[in-house]
């Protein structure tokens, strides 16, 4: 049994519109509505859900050393798949924290708990976590001035042990 399960592939894009047109070409796949429209593309099944490919519109052109791609893995806890991966050889790039933060974007609830990590070649990927309901409304019930705070977040969702 893996550390997770493979969610799906995640391409950066310039332009939301035409990477739909053109991955949906390629792949056959229909586009699907997005949690984030605007922001992320999905192409996939949609009932049942299954998104096959996230199309993520980013500001930053390609570069020469860009990486421009990367999958998603599902985990049942991001802390333990974080110590399991850096056990094999892999890094922590960007420390767990719930996504996205309260007030972020407007009408849009917290709903993953999520960690960037590198292979040993410095390949990215995500972990993630589906928070549930009861989750992401203590997560909206901290005050403001904690919304920045990633442990804190962590804490009020149940992800993490407290101190």
């Amino acid at each position: 049994m893996g550390i997770g399960q493979l969610k799906c592939a995640v391409l950066d894009v310039n332009d939301l519109e035409v990477a739909e047109a053109f991955w949906s070409e390629v792949t056959g796949l229909p586009v699907i509505p997005s949690a984030f429209p605007g922001r992320f593309s999905y192409l996939g099944q949609l009932d049942p859900r299954k998104l096959e490919l996230i199309l993520h519109l980013v500001k930053a052109e390609k570069g020469e050393e860009t990486n421009r791609a990367h999958v998603d893995i599902w985990v049942q806890d991001v802390d333990r798949a974080i110590e399991q991966i850096q056990a094999i050889g892999g890094s922590l790039k960007r420390a767990p924290t719930i996504y996205p933060r309260p007030g972020s974007y407007p009408n849009v609830r917290p709903g993953l708990d999520w960690a960037v990590m590198r292979d040993p070649f410095g390949n990215e990927f995500c972990l993630t976590t589906v928070l549930r309901p009861e989750q992401a409304e203590a997560v909206l019930a901290l005050p403001p001035e904690l919304h920045a705070d990633d442990l804190a977040l962590r804490r009020a969702a149940g992800v993490t042990a407290p101190s």
